[in-house]
């Protein structure tokens, strides 16, 4: 028992003593981001239904001074810039996991596995304006090869063995997907004081791709106590990727946020079928919403925590409700 005590002095005394940045240059982080339909209540009963899981792990670099640029700064000024990595797995089903049966007029099983780069580039845009541009490539595979299918069976083996799902035999076919991504968000407060406890983060994106084609905007805003200079809590479907901005000082900070966004579909693999070959798929709605509520804090200097609870329009036609899920994300600073 004193080995344990000792284990985790030790491990908690380096997690404190992590080297950190300079003031006026964000580190790297690493994040993971956990979505689950059964996030979005947690003391009721388990349910899986249409976007049913989704994890996402996120490796920003260290963030360094912009100066030239290929592409147009479009009025950010003071520019920083960082790169990284994605790495992600979704998976959706029908409402109803145990019949191995097709359900045509369902939502078929799907799943999405994939990769890909991130760069970031932020500034400020005009007084008490931040700005942030979001561009991203992702490549995977949409199908038996993502291991949706033996991920979800193997979570409710563990944890649900009354529950394991029998319908994904009849999940889209293989295809590669490939999904480019743009986003831009603004981060305003009247003043320097009130950024500290007040702001409002509005948004606009796209991502085009045999994956997913729509185009997206919203706003959020956000009411706490030393709220973080970053621009807010990223779902996993989001055109922009989790951001930083974080900096070690003040170490303590707490806030809620609320949001809307609406989105126009073009395009969407997991609802509308595969691409090029014969399979499942249903009638989708072009126009959808999502409402977010949720809370987040950054505990010491290295750590933040959220979470966002998403309301998510009816995606397609004979859709009975509209599907909740909840959204937990972790972030781990340090000056890599």
């Amino acid at each position: 028992m004193n080995r344990k005590k000792n284990f985790l002095f030790a491990a908690i005394s380096l997690f404190l003593a992590l080297p950190v940045w300079s003031a006026d240059e964000a580190g790297g982080f690493f994040s993971i981001t956990d979505e689950n339909d059964a996030w979005s209540n947690f003391f009721g009963p388990h349910q899986d239904r249409h976007y049913t899981h989704g994890t996402k792990l996120t490796l920003m670099l260290r963030e360094h001074s912009l100066t030239n640029t290929v592409v147009p700064l479009w009025g950010i000024h003071d520019a920083v810039a960082s790169r990284g990595f994605v790495l992600g797995q979704n998976m959706f089903t029908p409402q109803n996991i145990l019949d191995p049966k097709p359900i045509p007029t369902d939502r078929p099983y799907a799943g999405w596995l994939y990769t890909g780069l991130v760069y970031q580039r932020r500034g400020e845009f005009f007084t008490h304006c931040a700005v942030m541009e979001n561009f991203e490539v992702n490549v995977g595979v949409v199908g038996p090869w993502s291991f949706a299918g033996e991920t979800q069976r193997f979570i409710h083996r563990w944890r649900f063995p009354e529950d394991i799902p029998a319908g994904w035999d009849n999940q889209l076919k293989n295809e590669p997907g490939l999904v480019l991504k743009y986003a831009r968000l603004w981060r305003w407060s009247p003043t320097t004081e009130t950024a500290k406890y007040f702001d409002v983060i509005p948004r606009a994106g796209a991502e085009v791709g045999n994956v997913t084609d729509f185009a997206t905007a919203g706003v959020t805003a956000r009411l706490g106590f030393n709220l973080p200079p970053d621009f807010g809590m990223q779902i996993i479907d989001s055109p922009a990727s989790v951001n930083g901005g974080l900096m070690p000082s003040p170490r303590f900070s707490i806030y809620t946020f609320a949001g809307v966004d609406g989105r126009a579909v073009a395009r969407d693999i997991t609802l509308d079928g595969n691409s090029f070959r014969n399979g499942p798929g249903v009638d989708k709605y072009n126009f959808v919403n999502d409402l977010s509520w949720g809370v987040a804090a950054q505990i010491g200097r290295h750590l933040e925590v959220s979470y966002a609870q998403v309301t998510r329009s009816k995606q397609f036609h004979g859709q009975v409700n509209k599907d909740v899920f909840g959204s937990i994300e972790a972030k781990f600073m340090c000056s890599f």
